[in-house]
């Protein structure tokens, strides 16, 4: 006892620690929605604030208006990618109505390997076919029974995606109308200032997090316009561009979902320079994102990056993939509550 006297805030800190890590263990991942909602009430209400004094619109209609602008941006972005995809199908499904096309493909590829390797392309022949036996087996066997498992719980997940997206807006909608009450029934508590203080420290934190990711992310689609528009692989470069860049901000997709099946096919089709320049773009495009993140992410959150990297690795170990976000936000917590324990 005597020496929990004596650490007192020792103690203090400790136990801020256990709290943010059962609270993003156990507590987020049900509230969630409402966690979303809520930071972006906050970040924009002094724009909300502006347009009803001087434009005399209530914040919950420039709120839904800020909402379907946004959900048009991301039904354009889905169908140009559909339609790419669309495209990359029906010329799949021409290539397989092709007698003989496919295996036609996969030889040239093997000579092509053979050439630059200097290997008999007559093994290499015999070889693919051989494991591509094993694998229509394997598939017949294992992957074509799993595949309907897996698709029904895919399904149950964008359900369950879709319905999270659904009440995040609703509550955008209902926060923003009733943000001012609620902050006063917050005031009643002694608590609030130091929360509310908390808060700000995190989403200043946040902003300059989200402000250096759009940086990176701009960069990252100009690198991939002007890659894809040389490339002479699509007819949209822009919109394709723009569509990798968004993916790159994904931390589970990023550039290689699209560049790295794509420049295989283009050589395949024995378009060289294409795959060539598409690599060189992936390449170009994951340098720079390797060589901004740490800088940018690192000076707008003010931790070294080397701490930020071990943020997001802790995170993934204890929190599962979300850590990939919880671990980050767990460190910039318990550093604002440090804050107001050192003030005390």
């Amino acid at each position: 006892m005597e020496w929990i006297k004596e650490n007192k805030i020792l103690c203090k800190k400790i136990g801020i620690i256990a709290g943010v890590y059962l609270g993003m263990k156990y507590l987020v991942p049900l509230v969630i929605p409402f966690l979303i909602a809520a930071t972006l009430v906050c970040w924009l209400w002094p724009f909300l604030k502006w347009t009803r004094r001087h434009l005399h619109i209530r914040p919950p209609y420039v709120m839904g208006g800020l909402v379907l602008i946004v959900v048009a941006i991301l039904g354009i972005g889905i169908y140009m990618a559909g339609r790419e995809l669309g495209n990359l199908a029906i010329y799949l499904r021409t290539m397989l109505e092709k007698r003989g096309q496919i295996e036609e493909l996969l030889y040239n590829c093997c000579d092509s390997i053979g050439q630059l390797f200097h290997v008999e392309s007559s093994d290499l022949r015999i070889f693919v076919t051989d494991q591509l036996n094993v694998f229509r087996d394997q598939a017949r066997q294992n992957i074509l029974p799993g595949a309907f498992g897996g698709s029904w719980q895919l399904l149950k997940g964008a359900g369950s995606w879709i319905a999270a997206i659904v009440v995040t807006g609703i509550s955008l909608l209902l926060l923003s109308a009733d943000f001012e009450e609620i902050k006063e029934m917050g005031k009643r508590y002694s608590l609030y200032e130091k929360a509310v203080s908390s808060i700000r420290g995190m989403l200043h934190a946040v902003g300059g997090y989200l402000r250096a990711q759009f940086i990176i992310m701009g960069i990252v689609t100009l690198l991939c316009i002007l890659g894809v528009w040389i490339s002479g692989s699509t007819r949209m470069p822009i919109a394709v561009g723009i569509g990798i860049g968004l993916l790159d901000a994904l931390p589970v997709f990023g550039t290689g979902t699209v560049f790295i099946p794509w420049l295989f096919i283009c050589f395949l089709q024995r378009k060289y320079t294409s795959a060539l320049i598409l690599a060189v773009t992936y390449g170009v495009c994951m340098l720079t994102r390797e060589f901004l993140e740490p800088k940018l992410i690192g000076n707008r959150l003010g931790i070294l990056p080397i701490v930020i990297l071990m943020s997001v690795y802790v995170g993934v170990k204890l929190y599962g993939f979300g850590g990939i976000l919880l671990g980050p936000l767990s460190v910039l917590l318990v550093r604002e509550l440090w804050k107001q324990i050192d003030t005390e």
